[in-house]
């Protein structure tokens, strides 16, 4: 069964004290702040709207996302000593699918000291491309380092991350059941993984709010893929015509029903 949320738990900060807490702490402040600094306080960054800083639950790994411009953002990643490795690629994995399914982004960023490795390697593994490097752009207390400028797009994302795939399986599955509940023949297309991966995320993005850009994406790619696209028909209730069914999206498990079956006619 699919959470309501289409990633695991994350938390968006109302307020900085958590993050704060994270950027100051020994391990961690020598990273982040600039030559002259003595500490971080996100506040400010934390009461504008256009920002957003995701935590774990427990509050050991955070991102802060710099609004630049409708649907780019740039990300700085923080973790306390405790949750090093696994738990911080787990956890930015997931504030990143937040951020291609709840939020308007298309594009994120990073900058990256050549200096700190663990940072560099994050960035990659995540799926990130780099896309320049800029000499001695980084102060130090050392002097000036280079610095690596990275970037994720929705389209990679989608192509490689393992949710949307799961939520573009659990969509034909539910699909599938509707169309036993109804009486009508199961006329649901062949397994098509890329179907899956890009179905999934629009599915992720309507449960997370976000339908009209599930909807605007999933078309997009339908249509060069050769699939009829789907229509946001209403918002209150939220209901979606994908030409061969209207579907009810609920609130709660098992997500949507088929209001009408075309295939029957």
């Amino acid at each position: 069964m699919l959470a309501r949320t289409p990633f695991p738990p994350v938390v968006r900060e109302s307020d900085a004290t958590r993050i704060n807490a994270v950027l100051n702490h020994d391990a961690v402040r020598p990273w982040v702040l600039m030559p002259g600094q003595e500490a971080l306080d996100l506040s400010a960054f934390v009461a504008d709207p256009l920002n957003v800083v995701l935590m774990t639950e427990d509050g050991t790994v955070g991102v802060a996302f710099v609004w630049h411009e409708p649907g780019v953002y740039e990300a700085h990643t923080v973790a306390l000593p405790d949750a090093r490795g696994s738990r911080v690629l787990a956890a930015v994995r997931s504030m990143i699918a937040f951020m291609f399914t709840a939020t308007d982004c298309m594009e994120l960023l990073t900058r990256v000291p050549v200096n700190n490795r663990a940072a560099d390697a994050l960035a990659r593994v995540v799926g990130g491309t780099l896309d320049f490097e800029r000499a001695a752009a980084w102060p130090t207390d050392k002097g000036p380092v280079a610095v690596r400028h990275y970037a994720l797009r929705y389209h990679d994302w989608v192509r490689s991350a393992e949710l949307v795939g799961r939520f573009g399986e659990f969509f034909h599955e539910r699909l599938e059941a509707e169309n036993a509940r109804l009486g009508v023949p199961d006329e649901i297309h062949e397994h098509d993984p890329a179907h899956d991966r890009h179905v999934g995320a629009a599915v992720a993005m309507i449960l997370a709010g976000q339908p009209a850009k599930g909807i605007v994406l999933y078309n997009r790619w339908a249509r060069f893929a050769g699939y009829l696209p789907a229509t946001l028909m209403s918002h209150a209730p939220l209901i979606i015509d994908i030409q061969s069914h209207v579907l009810r999206i609920t609130p709660d498990s098992p997500y949507f029903e088929v209001m009408e079956c075309r295939q029957a006619q």
